[in-house]
Formats: C-alpha cells, sequence, structure tokens
C-alpha cells in the first residue's frame, strides 16, 4: 500500500468481509498505523478494519558446524536489552566463526517477527490519532514483543549474533 487510493481500496475489501493482506514498508508494526493515517485513512476506518499487522527483518543464521560460544560483559547484554533475570547463567550466547561450509560464521536467515493484534486499547489509541510511540507502548503492555525483543530470542537460543540482531533492528 502506497497511497491513500490503495489504503481505501483495501479497507473497503475488508469492511465488506474480504481478508486482506497487503504490504506497507515501515519501521515497525506501529509505525504503519501512524502511516496509514498520515495517507489520509480515516482513523474509524483503520480501527474498525485492520486486525493484526506484523513486522518482520531477516537475520543471518549462525553456522551449525562452526558457531562458537562469546564472551558479551553483562552491561553490553543489559545495553542491548536483555532483562537481568535473562542474565541467569542458563544460556550462551554464541559468536560467527567461518568454516570451509559457510566462509563467514554465517548460513541462511532467520526471521525475526513482531506480531500486534489490534486490540480494543490499540483501537482507541488510533481513533484519538496516537503517536507511533503510544502505539508501541499499548502494545508493549498487551505483551507484543518488540524486533528487538523477538531478536534477543533468537540470541538466547543460539540461532544468531547479538551483533546481527542490532544490525538489523537498528532504526
Amino acid at each position: 500500500i502506497r497511497d491513500l487510493e490503495t489504503a481505501d481500496i483495501a479497507i473497503k475489501a475488508a469492511q465488506t468481509g474480504h481478508l486482506v493482506m497487503s504490504t506497507l514498508h515501515t519501521n515497525d508494526a506501529p509505525t504503519t498505523l501512524t502511516r496509514m493515517l498520515n495517507m489520509g485513512v480515516a482513523p474509524f476506518n483503520i480501527a474498525s478494519s485492520v486486525l493484526l499487522i506484523t513486522a518482520q527483518r531477516l537475520a543471518r543464521r549462525l553456522c551449525e558446524g562452526c558457531k562458537k560460544p562469546a564472551d558479551y560483559p553483562r552491561e553490553s547484554l543489559l545495553r542491548a536489552g536483555f532483562r537481568p533475570e535473562e542474565l541467569d547463567g542458563n544460556w550462551k550466547p554464541y559468536r560467527a566463526v567461518g568454516c570451509a561450509a559457510c566462509n563467514n560464521g554465517y548460513k541462511g536467515r532467520v526471521g525475526l517477527y513482531q506480531v500486534m493484534p489490534i486490540t480494543e486499547a490499540i483501537q482507541r489509541i488510533i481513533l484519538a490519532e496516537g503517536t507511533a510511540l503510544d502505539i508501541a507502548e499499548q502494545a508493549q503492555k498487551d505483551g507484543v514483543r518488540d524486533l528487538r525483543q523477538a531478536g534477543l530470542v533468537k540470541v538466547r537460543a543460539g540461532v544468531t549474533t547479538l551483533e546481527e540482531v542490532i544490525t538489523v533492528t537498528n532504526e
């Protein structure tokens, strides 16, 4: 969706019972709603028609054949977004090394996803023409992980590196 005309067509289709899936290039899920408002879509139409928004980033996947444990200072992990209780010593971050199979320590990609249902609270913010920050704060209260948090889950699982998550989630 790049303009008001296309947005209006999508909204009308949704309001007549069709499931509409589309793309809109934004940095995250909350920004999608404010982008639609800025295009000129009426707040009521957005609040009543949009059910769910997902945002995604692709991060490089660590090569299983050569990844090695990494040693980060606790402060670096906290600054990146880990909560103190997550740094319990029950997991280890990994770093990219490189081998004959991958060359650079990475092999393939993994998706980082933000999945934001449009709750009644978010609908109220849309109707009040709130900001993306207002929507993001409410989404966080609703338990929605932002892209950075989704990436940190992949770091904990040993799927990608902290550096990769920081790179792909910096706006």
